[in-house]
């Protein structure tokens, strides 16, 4: 197989993708400890935050922690596809017996290259678009799961919001109501034990919305990486592809016998239009010629009437 040409094309691996996802990932940890009480100073906020609404809040960061999982997988999954191209333009077995099993990102490709070993390794431009088309297509339908993962955490972040501000309207009207004693000063006494209630409902709002939001922003980062790493592989991917794909203008002799061919009918056409033209110019003077002689015979036949009517 001719292979000088994709070769020279080095596929990059996505060890660099996933080390700027755990990076990232640590420093969130960091900054979460930083806000724990077990940090060297103290701080409770994320605790009262995550207390405030623990079944929501448990979902948000649940939803998060398959997000995270999710992401890593979806650039995960490029390094068996990387392994399995090396692995086919290195191996001297033409009949690839000893090939490892191709991953399912790259599994319509596999059958296409095998087919093209018939061809001595030469894809026709129709596979080539078709492998680049299948690939893109899991791609794109995988990064659409990750989106929808983001979308989930701010709806829920969204959903929190509306739901401890629903509590908190709901809890005013019920402390306004419920303002039942006499003098002023029971009155405000009561109106500040009772507003203890919607306080907490804007701690729920707030609080969803912090972790659905938080969230939000972290698995949009993983799936950046992730898509980095797999448009990076495509990327090399249709480099390499190119270098083993027939191209119209292959070699100057297919070039010069298709001109060849093309200046041989245009050649003939002129021939055709050329015998053409004389064979109506010859069928034109021939039936002037014939229109002649049909003249002379009418004058001679009518110069016999007259004589024969002379005579009688």
């Amino acid at each position: 197989m001719a292979r000088s040409l994709e070769r020279s094309v080095k596929f990059i691996r996505p060890g660099r993708y996933i080390l700027n996802i755990l990076l990232f990932l640590m420093a969130v940890g960091a900054m979460v400890y930083y806000l724990s009480p077990l940090s060297p100073q103290p701080n409770s906020l994320l605790v009262d935050a995550f207390n405030a609404n623990r079944a929501l809040n448990g979902l948000i960061l649940g939803v998060l922690v398959i997000g995270i999982i999710y992401n890593l997988r979806q650039a995960g999954v490029i390094d068996p596809a990387v392994r399995w191209v090396e692995a086919f333009r290195e191996t001297v077995d033409p009949s690839r017996t000893r090939m490892p099993r191709a991953p399912n990102l790259i599994s319509a490709m596999t059958k296409l290259l095998l087919d093209a070993d018939d061809r001595s390794g030469r894809l026709t431009p129709e596979s080539t678009r078709a492998i680049l088309d299948s690939i893109g297509t899991r791609m794109d339908e995988g990064r659409e799961m990750g989106r929808y993962i983001g979308n989930l955490l701010v709806f829920l972040g969204l959903l929190g919001t509306f739901w401890g501000l629903l509590g908190t309207v709901n809890a005013v009207a019920e402390t306004i109501n419920g303002l039942t004693a006499s003098s002023a000063e029971d009155a405000v006494a009561q109106l500040i034990t009772n507003l203890k209630q919607p306080l907490s409902g804007m701690g729920t709002a707030f609080s969803s919305s912090l972790f659905g939001l938080g969230g939000s922003l972290i698995i949009g980062f993983l799936d950046l990486q992730s898509g980095q790493a797999q448009n990076r592989f495509y990327s090399d991917l249709e480099d390499w592809l190119s270098g083993m794909t027939e191209t119209v203008r292959s070699n100057g002799d297919k070039d010069s016998a298709r001109y060849s061919d093309g200046a041989d009918l245009l050649s003939a056409l002129q021939n055709i239009e050329t015998a053409l033209a004389s064979n109506t110019e010859a069928q034109i003077k021939a039936q002037a010629g014939q229109t002649s002689e049909l003249k002379d015979e009418v004058r001679a036949l009518n110069r016999t009437l007259i004589r024969g009517g002379g005579g009688e």
